[in-house]
């Protein structure tokens, strides 16, 4: 009988064991692809928030340094320079085992004034248990950008007589202000008013698409400046608006400001004086007059008692001495830009009434000064120009000599810098306005600090 070969069969366990082999080998490939995952991944990761961050830094860095240069190539040159450096110092090579590309940094100036920085770096960082996969690094990539807003401004100084024992430093903590902007063709428009009696436009603003201003000019200006006479505030803040509106709408910068210095109350109100002869007028004076200080409320110009009328637009000349003004216009006249003497918001009133015989008593001058400066700020602000004041000195914290016109805390001039501010927490504080700001100086040495800080917001505001 033949014999019969049977095919060679693998037992039962054998082949079981063979294939939890396989399938240990499977799971331990899926196992290590999970860990290589999520470590390779997780580094590759926290260098992406570290580059995010570095060119976040950058690319504020990049728009702060185009205030930088007297053109637009100075200033892009700077831009790059500063973006480049704070890239590298937020940034460094090898971290994580990464591997950087240079970083591609822009600065772009815009036809409506504005400045775009941005920063674009790339990093590659090598795998560990991902190679495992044929995964050997991974490439990331991270872009910042910042915006500079351009800018409109006015720089309105006090140069009153109160000043004259710290002037030097003012002149100085002034200078050093407009230094934090960008002069020349492209940069910031900067203007300077002056006042004491009078107010005097001294720097006008550039109004055209050029743009810029001339520092050695300002500086220069500034320099120039001595101190004497009353504080026409009003008239200042006038002056300082109607130069930013005279820039033609289509080249007007998207953030446009005041900032006012002073270290005193208002006391001079510039208008179109009527002159009296009992009670038939017989002309007028266009000037500004101080109500002074001191105790009781003598009528001021009258018959027997001459007083000196100022140039409203002249920093502190005399136009002479006058008498018959004993009444206050109801309205500063064409003028003035028909700003009237009485607040805005009702919150001083007359008496006697303007316009009524003895009206132009010295409480009543005093009233219409402060009244005045409160009135131009409140118009400022609602054309959307931020405003931000500075007060140096003790005399901002009480009545500066002038009593018996039923003045509270209220009236110090403090308080009435913070109103023309729209300063957080004011008492007329208006959310529908911008919010500005109000430094103080306690004297003439922290000067330089507080004009620092009201720059340092004009320029956040700026990004």
């Amino acid at each position: 009988m033949a014999s019969q070969f049977l095919p060679h069969r693998v037992s039962g366990p054998r082949r079981q064991r063979g294939a939890v082999a396989v399938l240990t080998a499977l799971t331990m490939i899926i196992l290590l692809g999970f860990a290589g995952l999520a470590i390779d991944a997780g580094i590759a990761y926290g260098v992406k928030a570290k580059l995010n961050a570095a060119v976040d830094a950058a690319s504020i860095a990049a728009a702060r340094a185009v205030a930088v240069g007297n053109d637009d190539n100075a200033r892009r040159t700077n831009a790059i320079a500063a973006g480049t450096n704070f890239f590298y110092a937020n940034m460094p090579d090898s971290y994580l085992r990464a591997t950087l590309t240079p970083p591609v940094v822009e600065a772009q100036h815009l036809q409506d004034g504005k400045w775009v920085t941005r920063v674009t770096a790339t990093a590659t960082v090598p795998t560990f248990l991902m190679r495992i996969l044929s995964r050997e690094e991974y490439t990331v990539t991270a872009t910042g950008e910042a915006v500079r807003r351009d800018l409109d401004m006015i720089l309105v100084l006090d140069t009153s007589g109160s000043l004259s024992g710290v002037f030097g430093q003012v002149k100085s903590a002034a200078i050093s202000f407009i230094n934090h902007f960008a002069g020349g063709p492209g940069g910031d428009r900067i203007g300077l008013v002056v006042f004491a009696d009078g107010a005097q436009l001294r720097i006008p603003i550039n109004k055209t698409s050029v743009r810029g201003f001339d520092k050695a000019a300002m500086t220069s200006a500034i320099n120039g400046l001595s101190s004497s006479g009353w504080t026409a505030s009003g008239e200042a803040m006038r002056v300082g608006l109607n130069e930013l509106n005279a820039v033609p709408a289509a080249v007007r910068s998207s953030l446009r400001v005041v900032v006012f210095f002073s270290d005193g109350a208002p006391n001079t109100v510039g208008a179109v004086f009527p002159r009296y002869s009992g009670s038939t007028q017989v002309g007028t004076v266009t000037g500004t007059i101080s109500s002074g200080t001191g105790s009781g409320n003598p009528a001021l110009c009258t018959y027997y008692d001459a007083c000196t009328v100022y140039y409203y637009n002249r920093r502190s000349d005399d136009l002479g001495n006058y008498n018959n003004i004993t009444r206050l216009p109801v309205n500063a006249g064409t003028t003035f830009d028909n700003q009237p003497l009485s607040s805005y918001n009702n919150r001083r009133t007359f008496s006697p009434a303007l316009g009524a015989a003895n009206s132009n008593n010295r409480c009543n001058m005093n009233r219409a000064a402060r009244n005045m400066v409160e009135n131009v700020a409140n118009q400022a602000r609602a054309d959307g120009v931020w405003v931000y004041t500075l007060g140096l000195g003790a005399q901002l914290n009480g009545y500066e000599n002038v009593t018996s016109c039923g003045y509270t805390p209220s009236d110090y001039g403090s308080n009435i810098l913070r109103r023309v501010a729209n300063a957080p927490g004011v008492d007329t504080y208006n959310p529908a306005q911008p919010t500005g700001l109000y430094v103080y100086a306690a004297n003439a040495s922290d000067l330089d600090a507080a004009f620092a800080t009201i720059a340092s917001e004009i320029i956040r505001l700026s990004r």
